[in-house]
C-alpha cells in the first residue's frame, strides 16, 4: 500500500506489467490439505500469477502483492511469527486487522511517514480484509487449505457517513490555493478535471493526449478491468484543458501521458497517484480547509454528489464513474437527499414568513 492510508491505489499509473516479485524463486508448491511451512510470499506469487493470467490489470496486481506484503510484516515484526500459511489464523486475521486500523505510535508496517502513524481509514481495513480472504479462497482451491481462517471474520465496516464532499467555497479556495502553486496550471487542471468527471486518481494519471475529442470535450477513460468508458468535460474545465496544453503540453504525441510529473526522479513521465495526492492535499493546506479530507477522492465524491443534487439519474451516474453496480452509489444519494433537508429547514419560504 502507499504511505498515505487511503485505499489500494497507489502507484497505479506506473504498474508494471511485470511487477516485482514477494520473493525470488519459482519452484513448485506441494499441495494437498496437510502441507506445512508454506510460504505466504510464494504461495502470494502464484496467486498473482493466476490472477495475470485471467488479465488482472497490473495496477490489481500491485495492490494485491503490497497487501500480502504489509500482512508479512506484520506477521514477522508484530506478531513475530514466520509468515507461513500455517500461522493465518482467525485469531491473527483479527489481531492484523486491529493493527492496520489503529493509530501506531511507531508508525505502520515499518514506515516513518507521519500517515503511518495515524489510524487508517474503515475503507483501507476493508480492503486489507477483501484481498486476504480472496487470496485464502484461492489456497483452499488450490488444496493447500481445507477451510478459511476468515469464515467467522465479518468484514470491516465502512460507514456510510465517511463521504464528505466539497463545499463549492472549498472548491473556489482549492483553485485558488492550487493556482499559486509551484505548477499551478497543472494542478488547478487536474482538480477541475476530477471533479467535472468523477475519474479515479488512477485513470487520470493514465489519460494521454490522444484520448481527448476536442471537438466535444470528450475523454476516453481506461477504467478497472482495463474497461474503456467516456466522460464528458464542461467549458469552463475544457478551457482550462486547452490552455494547459497549449502552454505545457504543447507539440505533445497522442501516446505521451496528459500531466507529468516535474521534480524528483520521475521528472518528465506520467503524474502519479502519489503526486495528485500530494498536489491536492498541499492545495488544500495553502487553502486552509478544515473538516474535509483534501484528497483526489473527496474530488471525486464532490463530483458524484453534485450529479445527483443536479438532477442526474442513478444510471447514468453509474457510467460515468465505471462502478459495476448501484451498491457504492446509494450512498450518495442518501448524502444528496440529506443535504437537500438540510438546505430545506435552512431556506423554507414559509417558515420565513410569519405566519401564526
Amino acid at each position: 500500500m502507499r504511505n498515505r492510508e487511503t485505499a489500494f491505489t497507489r502507484n497505479r499509473a506506473t504498474a508494471s506489467p511485470v511487477p516485482l516479485r514477494l520473493v525470488e524463486g519459482d519452484g513448485a508448491l506441494p499441495t494437498g490439505p496437510h502441507t506445512t511451512g508454506l510460504s505466504i510470499a510464494r504461495l502470494g506469487e502464484v496467486w498473482l500469477q493466476d490472477g495475470r493470467a485471467q488479465g488482472w490489470s497490473p495496477a490489481t496486481v500491485n495492490d494485491r502483492r503490497l497487501a500480502l506484503k504489509r500482512f508479512c510484516w506484520w506477521l514477522e515484526h508484530e506478531a513475530c511469527l514466520p509468515s507461513i500459511l500455517d500461522n493465518v489464523t482467525t485469531q491473527v486475521v483479527r489481531e492484523f486487522l486491529i493493527y492496520a486500523r489503529e493509530p501506531s505510535p511507531n508508525g505502520r508496517y515499518g514506515s516513518s511517514n507521519s500517515c503511518a502513524h495515524r489510524p487508517a481509514r474503515p475503507a483501507t481495513v476493508n480492503a486489507y480484509y477483501r484481498i486476504l480472504r480472496a487470496f485464502l479462497n484461492f489456497c483452499i482451491e488450490e488444496g493447500h487449505l481445507q477451510d478459511s481462517p476468515l469464515q467467522h471474520v465479518k468484514a470491516p465496516r465502512v460507514p456510510v457517513d465517511q463521504v464528505q464532499p466539497f463545499s463549492q467555497e472549498q472548491v473556489e479556495a482549492l483553485l485558488n490555493a492550487a493556482n499559486r502553486s509551484r505548477n499551478g496550471e497543472r494542478d488547478a487542471t487536474v482538480i477541475l478535471v476530477l471533479l467535472d468527471t468523477g475519474l479515479r486518481v488512477s485513470e487520470l494519471c493514465t489519460l494521454r493526449i490522444g484520448d481527448i475529442e476536442y471537438g466535444d470535450g470528450e475523454l476516453r477513460v481506461t477504467g478497472k478491468g482495463d474497461k474503456q468508458r467516456t466522460v464528458y468535460l464542461g467549458r469552463a474545465t475544457r478551457r482550462a484543458l486547452w490552455n494547459y496544453i497549449e502552454r505545457c503540453r504543447t507539440g505533445a504525441h497522442a501516446d505521451e501521458p496528459l500531466f507529468l510529473s516535474t521534480g524528483g526522479t520521475q521528472s518528465g513521465t506520467a503524474l502519479t497517484p502519489s503526486g495528485v495526492r500530494r498536489a491536492v492535499a498541499y492545495a488544500g493546506e495553502r487553502a486552509r480547509i478544515a473538516g474535509v479530507r483534501c484528497s483526489p477522492h473527496t474530488l471525486r465524491h464532490t463530483f458524484a454528489v453534485s450529479f445527483i443534487r443536479n438532477g442526474g439519474n442513478l444510471f447514468q451516474l453509474q457510467q460515468l464513474m465505471g462502478h459495476t453496480d448501484l451498491t457504492v452509489l446509494r450512498k450518495y444519494v442518501l448524502l444528496a437527499e440529506a443535504d437537500l433537508a438540510e438546505a430545506h429547514h435552512k431556506s423554507s419560504p414559509v417558515d420565513g414568513m410569519r405566519i401564526r
